[in-house]
């Protein structure tokens, strides 16, 4: 007696109306949407700390101190060279006077000497003389007038290295520029700090609005062209496992991140911000813990879970994305192409059907077209459904697996 052929088992699933939300999900790090790194203009020892980290500042409050004895004395030595460029100044504008008396006095001279030529008086020598001496005064005026200008404007020029002096001096005193929480403190009292007139100066301190925060998550270039502005998001805090918080991408970078230059393993990311909506966490935490620290509960550089919703269905025909399968067709020019197909369940067979997708989450897939509610589709083993399974084939119908079919809008 032949022994009959063992059937395949397989695993199925219904079809089901339900809403998909698309999502790319990504960690990402916690920081504030306004954080100011502060830096000195001026170079010194730091003589006077006025802050620790974590403290709250107000705008204006004194922060940092810089010796400012060498200051003080470029500042003199600056009020010295003003003074020495406006008594040349007023030397030149003498000098300019007294040769304009001379060409005054010298061209009275030359009218008189060239009456008593013309009377006979005088020689023509004397009258070339008197025309001499006034082309001399002339010639010293029109010097006058330039040392004048050139002494107008070496005093400008010593009232601007003035105004710098005085400007050093001030920039010594480093004060808040906004309201804020001190979040990185990157100095000691008596530390030497470079300015930012010289290189790139150093970076002493960094202020921080705490009661905005966002999450800045890298995303791959394959999943950056469904993102778009004012995406919700899903945000999940490693500090806070047991709360979810909300928010909205608020920006997308148009400039990749290339990590790992060699050519085989380049990963190429877009940096995307994601800011924390104030009202989930207050409404996870309780208004009366925000208000009682003034801020929002996170820290800089908490690490978080970002899913981005880029997309989402109400109401269409879905079905588990381990479902659908790959099968060859021929297209009307007689080549082969790959086709989404699935495997529905009816009866002992299952039939291959060609369909339609949509969009999908982790679990679920829209089903566009070729199938209807409630029929049953093979799900499984990957195997089977990858490589055995054939149009018209039969099989035993293992359990149906149930999900609870939250799916994508769980």
């Amino acid at each position: 007696m032949a022994c009959s052929k063992p059937k395949v088992t397989v695993q199925t699933e219904s079809s089901k109306i339900r809403s998909i939300y698309a999502r790319v999900a990504e960690s990402g790090i916690v920081q504030p949407t306004i954080e100011v790194p502060v830096a000195p203009d001026v170079s010194g020892e730091v003589v006077h700390l006025a802050i620790i980290e974590g403290m709250k500042v107000k705008e204006g409050d004194l922060l940092v101190t810089i010796r400012p004895d060498d200051y003080k004395a470029r500042l003199e030595q600056a009020d010295a060279s003003l003074n020495q460029a406006k008594a040349n100044y007023l030397q030149t504008k003498a000098n300019l006077s007294q040769a304009r008396a001379n060409v005054l006095q010298d061209s009275v001279a030359l009218l008189r000497s060239r009456g008593l030529f013309d009377e006979k008086v005088v020689s023509k020598v004397d009258l070339e003389n008197a025309q001499l001496r006034f082309n001399v005064s002339k010639s010293q005026y029109e010097a006058a007038v330039y040392n004048q200008q050139s002494a107008f404007y070496q005093v400008r020029s010593a009232e601007a290295s003035r105004k710098q002096a005085r400007q050093n001096l001030d920039r010594t005193n480093i004060y808040a520029a906004m309201n804020g929480t001190i979040t990185q403190l990157n100095i000691e009292l008596g530390e030497r700090v470079v300015g930012t007139s010289q290189m790139a100066g150093t970076v002493i301190l960094k202020i921080a609005d705490l009661s905005s925060m966002e999450v800045v998550v890298e995303i791959n270039e394959n999943d950056i062209i469904n993102v778009n502005l004012g995406d919700s998001a899903k945000v999940e805090v490693d500090a806070y496992p047991d709360n979810i918080f909300y928010g909205n991408v608020t920006e997308i970078a148009y400039s990749a991140i290339q990590t790992n230059m060699a050519a085989t393993d380049q990963v190429t990311n877009f940096e995307v911000k994601v800011k924390i909506d104030p009202t989930s966490y207050i409404a996870a935490l309780g208004a009366d813990y925000v208000k009682s620290k003034g801020e929002s509960p996170f820290r800089p550089g908490m690490t978080s879970l970002v899913e981005i919703y880029t997309n989402q269905e109400e109401d269409v025909l879905v079905i588990p994305i381990q479902a659908v399968t790959l099968r060859a067709s021929e297209d009307s020019s007689g080549s082969e192409e790959q086709q989404e197909v699935v495997f529905v369940h009816s009866g002992k067979k299952v039939s291959q059907v060609a369909i339609e997708t949509g969009i999908s989450d982790n679990q679920l897939i829209h089903i566009k077209s070729g199938l209807k509610v409630d029929q049953k589709v093979v799900i499984g083993p990957y195997s089977t459904l990858t490589r055995t399974l054939k149009d018209g084939m039969e099989v035993e119908e293992g359990q149906e697996r149930s999900r609870g079919w939250g799916g994508g809008n769980e």
